[in-house]
């Protein structure tokens, strides 16, 4: 897996060097136990920009995995 987009509330975002199903079962987790918590994503192209976004119930997120060869 070449990276993760995130689509979060309407804008883009991505995570690299993570598994696919980590990242999903991180979300599926926080959403399920109704606990808020913050998920680390990458913000813009080319350099590592950090942003932290909040994980909770009724948020609109989407995973996307992007092969390496794509």
């Amino acid at each position: 897996m070449k990276r993760i987009n995130i689509l979060y509330a309407g804008k883009q975002y991505s995570i690299s060097g993570r598994d696919l199903e980590e990242v999903k079962e991180e979300i599926r987790s926080a959403v399920e136990t109704a606990v808020p918590s913050w998920l680390e994503v990458n913000v813009g192209e080319g350099r590592f920009k950090r942003a932290d976004i909040l994980l909770s119930p009724g948020v609109d997120i989407t995973v996307i995995g992007i092969d390496a060869d794509s």
